[in-house]
């Protein structure tokens, strides 16, 4: 890798971070547009075919001898001058590399931190799987200094966004709750599948901006992520979320049905 390309010199980048089973990426297709998405809204003139960024995923798999793993597709603007003109630069430079899975869960789940930083509403990158990632590394630092696992998200406008890594769901008198996407989130694959889930199950569900204090008083709360799948929280900042140590009903209930849908 080039020391001008732009990813390195000014984070102007993209990726995607998914899940393999059995040598297959979960929902690889939304992923790519995605990706595809992001490329289009930073006016890029070119990416790889769909196929070819497939077939590098597949390559890097196979040559690890890896069936179940994290993936991680990184595409950057390219080689450009030492200038922020992307106008300067090439064909976007592609890395693929996959690793195992990191450690299971803890049998309760994670705790996560109210942090200081906020999601800027007023940013573009908040929609986009950037390679700018250090709001979220300066949220999730925070939230290990606090003893939690993961951060706990607002926006510019006090409602609830997202954490640095994941998207978050909360259940309150059995209705399942998740911040829009007006929130400063960036849609997560699996948090679509879950929505999908849900609605499917017929479990009552709403989009919509999340107050602070509704996730105080929720019953469970849980996360979202291609690697971690769905994360059950046991505390948020000092309070204990729901029956510790066992996940909520509708937390295991949505669990079950994402193990089956990746299995299907």
């Amino acid at each position: 890798m080039s020391p001008l390309d732009h990813s390195f010199l000014y984070g102007h980048g993209l990726f995607e971070t998914m899940r393999a089973y059995s040598g297959r990426i979960f929902r690889l297709q939304a992923h790519l547009e995605r990706l595809e998405a992001g490329a289009r809204y930073l006016q890029w003139p070119q990416l790889p075919e769909r196929a070819e960024l497939s077939d590098a995923i597949a390559a890097v798999l196979e040559k690890n001898q890896l069936k179940d793993a994290s993936v991680r597709l990184t595409l950057s603007r390219g080689t450009g001058t030492p200038r922020p003109d992307p106008g300067s630069c090439g064909l976007p430079t592609v890395t693929v590399f996959a690793s195992p899975l990191p450690p299971p869960l803890p049998p309760a789940g994670w705790r996560i931190a109210t942090v200081t930083l906020r999601r800027n509403l007023s940013s573009p990158l908040v929609r986009i799987k950037s390679a700018n990632y250090l709001d979220n590394i300066l949220a999730k630092t925070e939230a290990k200094a606090l003893g939690a696992q993961e951060a706990l998200m607002l926006n510019t406008d006090g409602f609830v966004a997202e954490g640095s890594m994941s998207n978050i769901f909360f259940v309150t008198s059995g209705r399942l709750v998740t911040p829009d996407e007006n929130s400063g989130i960036l849609p997560g694959v699996t948090r679509r599948t879950v929505i999908e889930l849900a609605q499917a199950a017929g479990i009552p569900l709403e989009i919509r901006q999340v107050r602070p204090e509704e996730l105080t008083g929720a019953d469970e709360i849980f996360l979202t992520s291609s690697v971690m799948e769905i994360i059950p929280v046991t505390v948020l900042d000092s309070r204990v979320i729901g029956n510790e140590p066992a996940p909520g009903a509708v937390t295991a209930v949505l669990a079950r049905l994402y193990r089956d849908f990746v299995k299907e």
